[in-house]
């Protein structure tokens, strides 16, 4: 005969392994929902920044006109008024506000300067847009429009400068008549990157703003933003002129 002991000591192995195997389930279960928890987190940080600003429905800033009547007028080489494309920049500093760049620009517009600023909330045209500046060097001035961003220290602003990057690039395409075309991958086109004239035309060694939207793009939203994903961003406010 089983002996009273050899019974509890099978009974009580049995519910200590109907215990162990609870707690395992109880464990595996708390363990899922903190991984569905931690990829529904990080995919939604890693949205795409233009999703990101399509999601909360960011309108661009008012474009405003400030021409400072101390920029040269020189005609592109087509003639007055007769750009080819826009060229987009990015200042490389990080502790400046768009006024001060605004500032420094009209101090040394003969070592350089571009048409217009942009940053989160403003949109700033300088220099008439019907004649060429000095922001990429030869050949690229004497055909391109070119504006510069300012760099941004929060996911919102980011966001927001992008979008109004791309509205002001849409806006200047459409007052040209100009149709939009990424030149950034084969330097034909009417969209560019101080990076791609650089690349396709000389002029000057900068990759800009290629680095800045890399690391915002990783700092606030977990993924590198991209001058492509800029370019859709482009086409969309392009469409919303039409």
């Amino acid at each position: 005969m089983i002996s009273i002991e050899f019974e509890y000591k099978i009974v009580s192995k049995v519910a200590t392994l109907v215990v162990k195997k609870q707690i395992n389930s109880l464990f595996l279960t708390v363990l899922t929902v903190l991984i569905m928890l931690i990829t529904v987190n990080v995919t939604a940080n890693a949205a795409s920044v233009n999703h990101y600003i399509s999601a909360h429905h960011y309108s661009p800033s008012t474009i405003t006109k400030q021409i400072w009547k101390g920029f040269p007028h020189y005609k592109y080489r087509h003639g007055k008024g007769k750009p080819e494309g826009v060229v987009v920049h990015e200042t490389g500093n990080p502790n400046s506000t768009i006024f001060d760049e605004i500032a420094y620009m009209k101090k040394n517009y003969r070592n350089a300067f571009v048409h217009s600023f942009v940053d989160d909330d403003h949109i700033i045209n300088i220099a008439n847009t019907d004649y060429l500046c000095w922001g990429v060097g030869y050949p690229g001035n004497a055909r391109f429009i070119q504006f510069e961003q300012i760099e941004m220290h929060s996911k919102k602003s980011f966001a927001h400068e992008v979008e109004n990057a791309a509205y002001y690039t849409a806006y200047l395409l459409d007052e040209y008549n100009l149709k939009p075309n990424d030149a950034v991958y084969d330097g034909k086109g009417t969209v560019w990157s101080h990076g791609s004239v650089a690349k396709y035309m000389g002029g000057s060694d900068h990759t800009d703003p290629v680095g800045y939207y890399k690391k915002a793009g990783k700092k606030y939203f977990h993924k590198a933003y991209t001058m492509s994903q800029f370019y859709q961003l482009v086409l969309t406010n392009y469409k919303n002129i039409e």
